[in-house]
């Protein structure tokens, strides 16, 4: 190998330096893209409860219909991580994001169709009359401009897989900027006499930032990639069409996998509103405390995905998957350990940090955000094994797994704890730690069986792969 080509492929190469900086930049990115929703919610709260009401509900519902585009973002980047590993980036690029474009219209269609069927549905769900104008506002806006924020998503990953992570964060950084800077404007300027309500300003605010980022990342990724790989080249609609095929199934399933997650995550908390705004609100803070934490896990699965496809890229056999597989497993387990011992022993001053409020009951606070702390080991497990099955395109696997597990654990377990226990707290441990287990193990079953098997001959394993 040339000197050359060993620094092109370094950031491809698992080493604790080059996991541990990707991570970091996740771990950063994504901690500024949740101050998008906060700074609309921050940017509203003056005009009065009933705006923060409304957009809190309404990026509720965004989230999870977000949560389902995900997968395809998901499944672009691991295509391309795995070209990126087997240096055939530039040949694959333009089928791929083609794919992705087609792909991304399909999603756009379906966002449309929703938005266009909120206020009924909101009605349906008989929320407060007072704010369905107002959280239909926010949310069609956001679906309308669902495709731009896919663009955006897939860029900011294709920039990370092909070494250009900084720029990925540094864009973002401008885009949140320019996102506080447009809710002023459009809220506490002349320019609020154009919008129909300020929920509309503040989304179509955030959608306007999305663009930009777009449109300046694809640019910047484009450029920085044909100065490393030279001019792209063409491909014809057959090869384009049977991408789109596979990769709009796979995404689906990866899709509904994450909305399982967020159906999870919401119901539970439905249910445990039924016990009164105090034990509520010592679950938030919970969830809160726990949400922040979770980052840390995150951005270090988001490492794996790209580092074990790198190696799926390389033609790695069953053996050195596996091997590498564990390696990554540890790179995530040994800081999020770090970082939980770290949250529990601080959980009294985190709930009250978190809490801001004298009438929280901090000890009941402190026990639900345990609740949820118990369950991180196999939560580690969980989604590092869903991350190296979505790198394999198992997104049939894992959709039908989540959904067993979500509705057939998850739901009902918390429905009992609540309901007939009376209890917050296993509504929240004891649901998530069964159906967690119950995935971990169906999982780590299925990687081993179909993609880490022990023998197995390398023709065969470079099939499987």
């Amino acid at each position: 190998m040339s000197a050359d080509t060993t620094k092109e492929d370094q950031h491809t190469q698992l080493t604790r330096h080059n996991f541990s900086s990707f991570a970091v930049v996740i771990l950063l990115a994504t901690s500024v893209q949740v101050g998008f929703g906060a700074v609309d919610l921050a940017m509203i709260a003056p005009l009065g409860v009933d705006y923060v009401a409304a957009v809190g509900l309404a990026d509720l519902i965004v989230m999870g219909l977000t949560a389902y585009t995900t997968g395809l973002v998901h499944v672009f980047a691991s295509r391309l991580a795995i070209a990126e590993g087997e240096h055939s980036a530039s040949q694959r690029l333009p089928v791929l994001a083609a794919a992705l474009a087609l792909c991304s219209l399909v999603f756009q269609a379906v966002a449309v169709g929703v938005a266009l069927s909120m206020s009924w549905l909101l009605h349906l769900a008989r929320q407060d009359t007072e704010l369905i104008p107002i959280a239909v506002d926010y949310i069609s806006v956001r679906l309308f401009g669902i495709l731009v924020a896919v663009m955006w998503a897939a860029a900011a990953e294709a920039l990370r897989i092909c070494d250009m992570k900084n720029l990925s964060l540094k864009i973002l950084v401008f885009g949140f900027a320019g996102n506080a800077l447009l809710n002023y404007l459009f809220l506490y300027t002349g320019a609020s006499t154009v919008f129909s309500s300020p929920a509309q300003a503040v989304a179509l605010a955030t959608m306007i930032v999305y663009t930009l980022m777009a449109v300046y990342g694809v640019r910047a990724f484009l450029q920085r990639f044909q100065h490393r790989e030279g001019r792209l080249g063409r491909t014809g609609w057959k090869p384009v069409l049977t991408e789109f095929r596979s990769m709009v199934w796979v995404s689906h399933g990866v899709g509904i996998r994450h909305l399982n997650d967020y159906m999870g995550a919401i119901i539970p908390f439905i249910f445990i509103g039924s016990l009164g705004s105090e034990v509520l609100a010592a679950a938030s803070v919970g969830a809160k405390i726990y949400t922040v934490f979770c980052r840390v896990p995150q951005a270090c699965v988001a490492g794996t995905t790209v580092f074990y496809s790198y190696q799926v890229g390389k033609q790695a056999s069953p053996g050195q998957l596996r091997s590498h597989g564990r390696r990554l497993l540890t790179y995530t387990a040994v800081p999020t350990a770090a970082a939980t011992v770290v949250v529990i022993a601080l959980s009294p001053w985190l709930v009250q940090l978190f809490g801001g409020t004298k009438d929280l009951d901090v000890r009941l606070a402190v026990m639900m955000l345990l609740a949820f702390m118990l369950t991180v080991p196999l939560y580690v497990l969980e989604a590092t094994y869903t991350a190296i099955l979505t790198v394999h395109q198992r997104g049939t696997l894992l959709s039908a797994i989540s959904t067993a597990a979500t509705y057939g654990l998850t739901i009902p377990l918390a429905w009992v704890s609540v309901f007939i226990w009376k209890s917050a707290f296993w509504a929240i441990a004891l649901s998530g730690a069964a159906s967690a287990t119950l995935i971990v193990i169906l999982l780590a079953h299925a990687l081993h069986r179909d993609h880490w098997p022990r023998h197995v001959s390398q023709t065969l394993a470079a099939d499987r792969v």
